[in-house]
């Protein structure tokens, strides 16, 4: 290599290796920026669901594949002066797309699969810029490849570059964007940044030219025999991308499902999955590959060791972030060790996104058709054990005899913990048992076959333990996994929805009647016999079916009206019998399908006498319900002397702060009821629960004589939410505050 100004001295190498860089963090910028943007402005269609996330990702991943699948293909067949140009092209075709945005005329029908709708809108609205950034990563770094830099002959470290940006932008967004950018600002501002992209990548393309034409990394090729990857190294590539991407989208599910489907709760997994490509890709690892191997041992133990807890959940859900970031830093630490030459990186990057969108469409796709349960996420967990670096793949007598040793202890564990029998080992009995057997199977980390099998013999009682309530029935959809239990003292039929109960009815004697937050001394009991009594029939809208439980203080001649986004809740509450809440007291209800919001927007105003919005999925927040816009089309959808109810109960954030801002925003009177200590003299099926009562002027909530238990909902100093801004940040902030 030569230096002088005409073949790349010192400065413009420096200049080269500034502007790819910058290039390769920009595109990656732009790439995980559009991602919680665009799957936020989706959200309210599909009423908040935490699986709208993981589907979103599925076409992400599609679109990296095909992204990647184009760049290969023109670094392979095309001269790089012709790769430019084409390129230019795809960019330039791909603006006329922007800015990014959803037409008023996207709305999900009954009928329609939501996956698949969610699918055709991503592609039409989004997939063009999407595709054309996803594309310019793996190319620019080809480029730089045949560049004559000294570092052309290793160019990985551009894709380290690569998700530094990814991780930089992705941490912002919650933090920085999303509270200080309305979702239209973010657009045109992500509009701008694809036109600067467009620059830099011809910049790159015109510096690539301008070097000599044959690089280091072809140098060396040349001087070797080139040597084509195999079909097993290209398998090895598929499984430690796939495996990671799997637990990615299974832990993201995990959290999402019982805590809201917002920003936050994408990015962070997401965050520190792309943190493990950052460490693994870099020139010096700031984990090695030796210890990066041992942290994932030590995090599939204790994942699969504390897989059934769910409580305390400021333990148990950090827990399942940092032991998915070690398993990830485990497998793409190994993924990196299995590199090809610079000659074979775009197939590289092509493999690894087939592996990346193989792992997601597993669980994002295949799963909820496959599973009632949520069964892929431990699936995943075991296929990581399997993955694990090893000395030797045998499985012996003795590793037989523990594997089946684990399996009877957790079963018995599992066991003495949900039935009814008189043993009570203390906690410190059962953490030393839980102790010796993680010391077990780390044993065994350097053989990953049965390495795999005794993690898959600890989440074995998860699973097949017999359980105090008899599971009469478990099913999946879109929007969750469901499970319909019964138990014998008391005799109670219950619906839970994830780790939730969403409703329960007293099947004893004088049955049905509603349990859990629905009972005679609940607040929206309260609330619906004080304005009953001050009309002679009640106009009632209902947005969360549930199990009907509401429908037992029906009246004659009052008129309900439900509105449910899933209809497989349709089905399981008016038709499949295992309730008899809505048949016994309101067999003609009127059940509209589809998001609550877009339904209720279609009835005419002053519809209601009441409006109650019950409407979580598991613990899930759909914050599109709770939005100034959305309480301001409740008042208009409300009678003058007309009152709505939010049911805010949240095993973990304080709704209460943000809400009263929101309500006092728009001039509206509110007022908390809480029933926080159930007495089960007087209530024993009871459950916690709090509710906020809205009018528009404080006279009309002062009528209906609310009794002790209210009091009034005050403005904070949190931020209203509005439709083009909510800031999940500040509902933990809050309840940070309040604890």
């Amino acid at each position: 290599m030569n230096g002088g100004a005409t073949d790349g001295g010192n400065g413009f190498r420096t200049a080269q290796m500034a502007l790819f860089t910058a290039t390769v963090f920009a595109g990656a910028t732009l790439l995980f920026w559009i991602q919680p943007l665009f799957t936020k402005m989706a959200l309210p269609l599909l009423g908040g669901s935490s699986s709208v996330w993981n589907t979103a990702m599925v076409f992400f991943q599609a679109m990296l594949l095909a992204g990647y699948a184009y760049a290969h293909l023109l670094s392979r067949y095309l001269r790089p002066s012709i790769q430019v140009i084409v390129h230019a092209a795809t960019l330039s075709a791909a603006a006329l797309f922007l800015p990014v945005g959803i037409d008023a005329g996207w709305r999900p029908e009954e009928a329609a699969s939501p996956t698949l709708w969610l699918l055709a809108l991503l592609t039409a609205c989004l997939g063009a810029p999407f595709f054309a950034v996803a594309a310019t990563a793996p190319l620019v770094q080809r480029w730089f490849s045949q560049t004559n830099h000294p570092d052309a002959r290793d160019p990985y470290f551009l894709y380290a570059a690569s998700n530094a940006g990814s991780v930089a932008v992705l941490l912002a967004f919650p933090f920085l964007i999303e509270p200080q950018l309305t979702n239209q600002a973010q657009a045109w501002a992500w509009a701008i940044g694809f036109a600067a992209l467009a620059f830099g990548v011809l910049g790159c393309g015109a510096m690539m030219m301008k070097g000599p034409r044959q690089s280091v990394a072809e140098a060396e090729s040349t001087a070797a025999p080139r040597m084509r990857p195999s079909w097993r190294q290209r398998g090895g590539w598929v499984l430690y991308a796939g495996v990671p991407s799997a637990m990615l989208l299974g832990v993201t599910a995990h959290i999402s499902s019982d805590i809201a489907s917002a920003p936050l709760l994408w990015v962070l997994p997401l965050s520190l999955y792309l943190l493990t490509f950052v460490n693994a890709f870099a020139t010096r690892p700031l984990i090695p590959p030796a210890i990066a191997s041992r942290a994932m041992a030590f995090a599939l133990v204790a994942l699969a060791t504390v897989f059934a807890w769910r409580e305390p959940a400021s333990v148990i859900l950090p827990l399942h972030l940092l032991a998915s970031f070690a398993i990830a830093l485990g497998c793409h630490g190994e993924l990196a060790r299995r590199r090809p030459a610079p000659a074979a990186l775009t197939e590289f990057y092509l493999f690894l996104s087939v592996g990346g969108l193989a792992g997601g469409a597993f669980v994002a796709l295949l799963a909820p058709q496959l599973f009632d349960s949520v069964l892929e996420y431990p699936l995943s967990i075991v296929l990581a054990a399997a993955l694990m670096p090893h000395a030797t793949r045998s499985v012996t007598k003795g590793d037989l005899i523990l594997i089946t040793l684990i399996a009877a202890v957790m079963l018995g564990i599992r066991a003495l913990a949900t039935m009814q029998i008189d043993v009570d080992l203390p906690g410190v009995v059962l953490a030393g048992i839980c102790a010796v057997l993680a010391a077990l199977v780390l044993s065994r980390q350097f053989r990953p076959r049965a390495f795999a099998l005794c993690i898959a013999a600890l989440l074995i009682g998860e699973f097949w333990a017999p359980r105090q309530d008899d599971v009469l029935w478990t099913g999946r959809s879109f929007f969750g996994v469901y499970r319909v239990t019964e138990s014998e003292d008391p005799p109670v039929r219950t619906l839970t929805h994830g780790t939730t109960i969403h409703g329960g009815e007293w099947i004893g004697e004088g049955g049905p009647t509603p349990t859990a937050y629905f009972t005679e001394s609940s607040p929206i009991v309260e609330v619906i016999r004080k304005a009953r009594s001050q009309r002679d029939r009640l106009r009632v809208g209902v947005a969360g079916l549930g199990i009907g439980s509401l429908s037992y203080y029906r009246q004659p001649g009052d008129e309900w009206r439900y509105y449910e986004i899933d209809p497989l809740i349709r089905w399981l509450t008016a038709e499949s019998g295992y309730f008899q809440m809505l048949p016994a007291n309101a067999p003609e209800a009127d059940i509209m399908i589809g998001d609550a919001r877009l339904a209720i927007a279609m009835e005419p105003d002053g519809r209601f006498d009441l409006l109650i919005m019950d409407a979580f999925a598991s613990d899930a927040v759909p914050m599109h319900l709770l939005t100034q816009e959305a309480l301001s089309l409740y008042a208009d959808k409300l009678a003058d002397d007309g009152v709505l109810m939010l049911h805010i109960s949240n095993r973990i954030l304080d709704l209460a702060p943000a809400i009263g801002t929101t309500t006092a925003s728009l001039g509206f009177s509110a007022k908390i009821g809480r029933m926080t200590r159930i007495d089960e003299d007087i209530d024993p099926l009871g459950a916690p629960t709090i509710w906020v009562a809205i009018a528009q002027d404080a006279p009309t909530l002062e009528r209906l004589g609310l009794d002790e238990r209210w009091s009034p909902l005050e403005a904070s100093n949190a931020r209203a939410w509005r439709d083009d801004f909510s800031s999940f940040v500040d509902a933990i902030l809050w309840t940070g505050g309040r604890n």
